[in-house]
């Protein structure tokens, strides 16, 4: 081998080198880049989105929601009206709420949001339980939703109305020791039936449905038993309503209101079905 092409390859082997090294100095300062933008990260480095990027973004931010007996997280994107917290307080204790949910009312697509906003602050039994039959309840105090125990009527000045942390219930028992009304039977049965319900027939479900329902009277209470100006339901002030709110409850702008609400009539044109059932009809003839 003569002495230039000794030299060639040394100048070779020097450039493999070379080129080897500043390609391993670039993955190490690539990958020393990477760590400290990741594991470095802080909200106030946050580069700048445009508007999409922006709200897609806020997906990524879970809020509780309480359905029943269920929670499931679901997007928030602050400040959309139709996020505002949890909405209904997580009732721990009425076991109606088990199966039928904080919404319980869904037949009457007319009445169901006015009577499932009640639901916020008064207790199933109120309404759907008498201790007695056909003798309706006198007495009347609050229940914690988490446990179920007596409280002292709440500060209805703090929150939203109708959250309370505490529902309405009737009373019974001697005057110096009250106690709610209960359905401890119902309450045992019901737990048992949802953890065998699908091992039932038909028959041993209705059954057990009405077993479960069984102390429910017929004709619930009325929006007009508690709005009116004459023989109120509820007695709004020793349940710690202000004498300025337990007014307004039966003032002529309530109890008017509440009359037409139980006698709201749906305009024809919003009838999808009996509008289909008319141009049937028209057409068969």
């Amino acid at each position: 081998m003569s002495q230039d092409q000794a030299v060639w390859k040394k100048y070779l082997l020097v450039l493999y080198v070379g080129m080897w090294s500043v390609i391993l100095v670039a993955a190490c300062i690539w990958l020393i880049m990477f760590l400290i933008g990741t594991l470095g990260y802080r909200q106030d480095q946050t580069p700048e989105l445009n508007v999409f990027d922006s709200v897609v973004a806020l997906t990524e931010q879970k809020v509780v929601r309480y359905l029943g007996d269920w929670e499931f997280l679901e997007p928030k994107l602050p400040g959309h009206f139709h996020h505002i917290g949890r909405w209904y307080q997580s009732d721990k204790w009425s076991f109606c709420v088990k199966c039928h949910g904080p919404t319980p009312h869904s037949k009457a697509p007319q009445q169901r949001a006015f009577l499932n906003m009640h639901n916020l602050f008064i207790s199933c039994q109120v309404c759907h339980v008498r201790e007695q039959e056909g003798v309706a309840p006198t007495r009347f105090g609050w229940v914690d939703i988490t446990n179920g125990q007596l409280c002292s009527n709440p500060d209805m000045a703090e929150g939203v109305w109708g959250e309370y942390g505490a529902k309405i219930i009737q009373l019974k028992g001697a005057e110096e020791n009250p106690q709610p009304v209960t359905l401890d039977e119902e309450n045992d049965f019901a737990a048992t039936f949802r953890k065998r319900v699908d091992d039932l027939d038909d028959r041993q479900k209705v059954i057990g449905n009405r077993f479960i329902h069984r102390r429910c009277v017929d004709t619930p209470v009325h929006c007009g038993d508690c709005h009116n100006s004459e023989e109120v339901f509820l007695p709004y002030t020793a349940l710690g309503y202000s004498s300025e709110r337990s007014a307004f409850l039966v003032s002529s702008e309530v109890v008017d209101l509440v009359g037409r609400y139980e006698t709201f009539y749906m305009p024809n044109l919003l009838k999808a079905d009996e509008q289909v059932q008319k141009e049937t009809g028209e057409e068969t003839q």
